[in-house]
């Protein structure tokens, strides 16, 4: 072999082991620059998922924060009810016997006049009293009998007091009573308690 040859046999040597050595460099590197990625797409990765799962908690907690709230004021409402109903039925358990043969009298005009605009002009009614204004009843009702023109048939009933008024067939029943009307108050002061906005 010629010395032009071996020198250039040497020269291509030379050039594929810089070549290899070119080609591992830029592979070892496209290596470490994809890992680099790699690692980077992965914490980019981490650091939303951690963002949101940090949110995900954050309104977990609020939600379930209004939920107790609603409950807190619910249970409010519900003992504000509770306490003026009771109060209420206190008062009226406790009337005195003029104000309450008053009250009597001016509930069982009311029912009397509904059941007769409901059936027109009757002759008779049944009165449902409690055990307590059973006496004071007897009074009013004879004075609203002759006022109105109508017969009350007096029974009494497991009300507080107050009166039922219906005909006798049943048809239509008018509840005056103490415990109906309280009932409807409790029902209106809920309902206006429900409209209240809440969290």
């Amino acid at each position: 072999m010629s010395s032009i040859e071996s020198l250039r046999e040497a020269v291509l040597r030379k050039a594929r082991e810089e070549a290899e050595r070119i080609l591992a460099s830029a592979q070892e590197s496209a290596r470490r620059i994809l890992e680099e990625a790699r690692e980077r797409k992965k914490a980019i990765i981490e650091a939303e998922r951690s963002r949101v799962v940090s949110e995900l908690d954050y309104e977990a907690r609020v939600a379930e924060a209004k939920v107790r709230a609603r409950l807190i004021v619910s249970k409010a409402r519900r003992e504000v009810v509770d306490r003026a109903v009771s109060k209420a039925m206190e008062i009226l358990d406790n009337l005195s016997p003029d104000v309450r043969s008053t009250s009597l009298k001016n509930l069982l005009e009311e029912a009397v006049e509904e059941v007769e605009r409901s059936l027109g002009r009757t002759s008779r009614l049944v009165v449902y009293v409690s055990e307590k204004d059973a006496q004071l009843a007897r009074r009013v009702a004879s004075e609203v009998a002759r006022l109105r023109g109508v017969e009350l048939e007096l029974r009494t009933s497991e009300i507080s007091g107050g009166v039922v008024v219906e005909d006798p067939e049943g048809r239509v029943r008018v509840d005056n009573s103490f415990d109906s009307r309280i009932s409807v108050l409790a029902s209106r002061l809920s309902r206006g308690f429900a409209k209240e906005v809440i969290l």
